[in-house]
């Protein structure tokens, strides 16, 4: 009897929908999905379908940022759950927007982190799945000088 082989095909598969824009094209910069209140001018990331602050429905529109934004808090997390890549940094991201994002940093390795760092949206890993597939979704890389 022959052995099969079985490969798995590793994919890309986002987080959760509606949290970001990836380009086709790789030199366009990606976009968060954000939400903005026609009646109270309220930003709302992830991108809501009714107001959080005056609590009307049909007053959102659908809006689409860069994600520049500043360090106004973080965590290192030593020990992860299976899946996830360790250690990484968890970060409160205040958007240029307004809303604060959480998620983690990009690439900050022997970088000494503080607070109003400057930060730019990328889309990256977050962690793998029990099938093999890499589930990218927002992170923030620092915009070092």
């Amino acid at each position: 009897m022959s052995e099969e082989k079985t490969t798995k095909i590793q994919r890309e598969i986002p987080i959760r929908g509606n949290l970001f824009i990836q380009p086709s094209d790789p030199k366009d910069p990606p976009k968060l999905i954000l939400s903005r209140c026609r009646e109270c001018g309220g930003i709302f990331y992830p991108k809501e379908e009714m107001c959080p602050t005056c609590i009307r429905e049909g007053t959102l529109d659908t809006i689409a940022v860069d994600g520049k934004g500043k360090l106004v808090a973080f965590t290192k997390v030593w020990r992860s759950p299976p899946g996830f890549d360790h250690p990484y940094v968890m970060a409160s991201v205040e958007l240029d927007e307004g809303p604060v994002v959480i998620a983690q940093l990009h690439d900050w390795q022997g970088i000494d982190l503080k607070i109003h760092m400057p930060v730019q949206f990328v889309i990256g890993k977050i962690k793998q799945d029990l099938e093999g597939n890499v589930v990218i979704g927002p992170k923030f890389k620092l915009l070092l000088k």
